[in-house]
């Protein structure tokens, strides 16, 4: 028997329009952040409905997961430990008020984005394992859903398709779209979901098949992939 997993990353919030690193602080979805997570609910009740969600404790991704529900209801459990990556003295601010104010740092990041803890905060290494401390606490049921962040959505993704760390930063995760893994005889599938909203107001739907594979690029109409 084969096990699922959709992750999940918040809708568009008004700091993803603005471009601002988020981090541990937050901000309200979006007219269109909250259309998007609509329509992925719509598109999970025809997949099949997962026996729980688990929800990053931040503002965003329980509104987020609220209106998901609305489609497909199944209990939500809530954890820290699926916030997204701290971004430390840079949260709130833009990668242009950072390439300003912090260059050495900003260059340090470029060069090993991988290890490198924007503003003191956290790295991939570290979001990885308060991932895998979670996993040792929390029983994994044959479907779940996970509503967190992109950045830790990328860590979520290397820990299970065993990504190295080149592979990992070229994830992509927009507000639009959600990930499927299935998990069968010892191996491990994706593929990925995009909302579309036709280019006319913020209305988003899911119109398309499923696409085999991890996203490493930005579709036109995405806000931001992280």
């Amino acid at each position: 028997m084969s096990r699922k997993i959709y992750l999940f990353r918040h809708g568009e919030t008004e700091w993803n329009v603005a471009g601002k690193m988020q981090g541990r602080l937050d901000s309200p979805l979006t007219e269109r952040g909250r259309e998007q997570a609509l329509a992925h609910g719509r598109q999970l009740a025809q997949l099949g409905a997962p026996e729980c969600y688990w929800v990053s404790s931040a503002g965003r991704t329980r509104a987020t997961a609220d209106l998901i529900h609305e489609s497909v209801q199944a209990p939500r459990h809530f954890s820290d430990a699926l916030l997204e990556r701290d971004c430390g003295t840079w949260s709130g601010k833009t990668p242009e008020q950072v390439r300003r104010e912090h260059a050495h740092e900003w260059a340090q990041l470029q060069a090993d984005a991988h290890h490198h803890r924007p503003g003191g905060g956290e790295n991939l290494p570290d979001l990885l394992a308060r991932f895998r401390e979670l996993l040792m606490r929390w029983q994994q049921p044959d479907c779940l859903a996970i509503v967190t962040h992109g950045v830790v959505s990328r860590a979520i993704l290397g820990h299970f398709l065993r990504l190295n760390e080149q592979q990992i930063r070229r994830v992509k995760h927009p507000n639009a779209l959600f990930y499927e893994l299935t998990f069968s005889q010892g191996s491990v599938g994706v593929k990925h979901y995009l909302a579309d909203n036709g280019g006319s107001g913020s209305r988003f739907e899911h119109t398309g098949a499923a696409v085999d594979g991890i996203c490493e690029q930005l579709p036109p109409q995405a806000v931001s992939g992280e």
